[in-house]
């Protein structure tokens, strides 16, 4: 008789433990995924990487989709579906996509475009398909590098040679070689940068 209590016991025990794991986790799965990135526009360089973090709380298994957005007016957009999940949808060898997870139920979902031309700006979407999905639009504004770094050698270069036109009738012969050496040193970093 002991033996059958203890069993009903046991088995009372498993049944409450098992309707508390069904009943919590059933509460978990009812809270809405939100998007927390706080970041709305990236600005990049051209050939440089744009990093759009979409940081996800309680996505709940639901879908992650990123999209290139194209605004045609208020009202009409067209989207260009770049990945659903770590599903790779564009042809673009560029784009990247990185999925992080936190302890504390974050995901990030980053996107990268690696070596960004012009024609790379604009919108860009992140979206969870949830039962009523969420969105974040990103904005990447893509900027020509202002400081033209090859200009500036080649002007700096060209100072030089006038230079060592100017030195070489009164110049001893380690000038020569300074002058040589820095004109070849600068000529390998015009070479790297172009």
């Amino acid at each position: 008789m002991e033996y059958k209590q203890q069993i009903t016991l046991i088995g009372q025990t498993f049944v409450c433990l098992l309707f508390f794991i069904v009943y919590f986790s059933g509460i978990s799965a009812n809270i809405e995924p939100e998007i927390i990135s706080t970041q709305d526009e990236i600005i990049t360089y051209i050939n440089h990487t744009a990093k759009l973090s979409c940081i996800i709380q309680n996505r709940n298994r639901q879908h992650v989709t990123w999209s290139r957005v194209n605004f045609i007016n208020e009202t009409r957009k067209i989207t260009d579906l770049l990945y659903v999940d770590l599903l790779k949808y564009t042809p673009f060898t560029r784009y990247h996509l990185t999925h992080l997870i936190e302890k504390d139920n974050q995901e990030y979902w980053n996107l990268e475009i690696r070596q960004v031309h012009l024609a790379d700006q604009g919108y860009y979407s992140c979206v969870v398909t949830a039962l009523k999905p969420i969105s974040k639009i990103f904005y990447i504004k893509v900027i020509e590098n202002t400081r033209n770094l090859s200009l500036a050698l080649r002007s700096t270069l060209e100072m030089q040679q006038q230079d060592k036109q100017e030195i070489i009738p009164s110049s001893s012969s380690s000038s020569l070689i300074r002058t040589s050496l820095s004109m070849m040193l600068l000529r390998i970093i015009l070479i790297l940068i172009i």
